[in-house]
């Protein structure tokens, strides 16, 4: 099961300007799920079907309520309410909690954290973000670059110049999101996304040159933190005794994270231009996602004139 850690939402979602007001001893405790809980109901006394696994979040309403009580009432909600280990509690607003609340997380070791934001917004931000950081991931050697706007993963043995392809693809005025490992992450269970590694981000190695620094020699518009992956390219050397596509009516998928992608298998010899290549594979992509099936159209064409010839010859 895919977890982080509550101290995690300190770096990956700084624009929250969360900080921490109680229970830092609880700060490794896991979030396993995207949503968030308003617990007005439990704090009323319902706890039937309290998900208790999910980040409470106290809005407005559940603050307002909680000022409002008297104190034997907010003892009964305190003991209750903590009897539970959430992973953290969230004020909104820049609210600050009762100083009961306080001393009940510190003693229960239950995080809470403080937002600016208010209510509605931080639910959207928090829900975006850890939905990303949740999201099923896994990672591939390989070099992922936008190309005309489309996501291209390039594949191949060691040795085969998916760097030395990538390099000019990017001369050409496309962008590196990734060389040597790709990070990615399926988010809604149908789409793919490719992140670099931070500890490698922006970086290439070229056999014979050794390590470059991608935004540094071409700029900050040669480079991106992240882009969907749509298309995965395999580059091989070529073998005169393989049968390679030729009309492009076949089309190949390979299943990453659950997901079905379209794969183009691209031998590579001397006096081939792959660059150029995977420029129009990935027009050609772009074709076909506006409904446009050059190869299926050509076919249809040439079936359509095959029947006209076979009925005028019948008569």
């Amino acid at each position: 099961m895919s977890f982080i850690e509550v101290s995690s939402l300190l770096s990956i979602m700084p624009n929250l300007h969360l900080s921490v007001v109680a229970g830092k001893n609880g700060l490794d405790r896991h979030i396993v799920t995207t949503d968030v809980n308003r617990p007005g109901l439990a704090l009323a006394g319902f706890y039937k079907n309290l998900a208790s696994k999910r980040v409470q979040v106290f809005g407005k309403g559940e603050q307002a309520f909680i000022q409002d009580c008297s104190e034997d009432e907010l003892e009964r909600i305190i003991a209750e309410f903590f009897k539970y280990k959430f992973p953290a509690l969230i004020f909104t607003h820049d609210t600050i909690p009762p100083e009961r609340f306080i001393e009940a997380a510190e003693k229960s070791s239950t995080p809470i954290f403080r937002s600016s934001y208010s209510t509605h917004d931080f639910i959207i931000q928090y829900t975006r973000v850890i939905t990303e950081e949740l999201a099923p991931s896994t990672s591939i050697h390989g070099v992922l670059i936008e190309v005309f706007g489309v996501g291209v993963l390039l594949m191949g043995a060691s040795g085969i110049g998916k760097s030395e392809t990538a390099i000019e693809l990017i001369e050409r005025g496309h962008r590196l999101i990734a060389d040597d490992i790709v990070k990615i992450r399926c988010l809604n269970n149908t789409q793919l996304y490719g992140y670099t590694s931070e500890l490698i981000q922006h970086h290439m190695e070229l056999r014979g040159i050794g390590i470059i620094n991608v935004k540094d020699l071409f700029g900050v518009g040669a480079i991106r933190q992240s882009k969907r992956l749509e298309l995965v390219v395999y580059l091989e050397d070529w073998d005169p005794s393989k049968d390679y596509e030729r009309l492009g009516l076949n089309e190949e998928t390979v299943d990453i994270l659950g997901v079905q992608l379209e794969r183009l298998l691209i031998p590579v010899r001397p006096g081939r231009n792959v660059p150029i290549l995977i420029e129009t594979a990935a027009m050609n992509f772009r074709s076909k996602l506006m409904g446009y099936h050059a190869a299926k159209d050509l076919s249809d064409r040439i079936a359509s004139q095959i029947e006209k010839k076979s009925g005028s010859s019948k008569k």
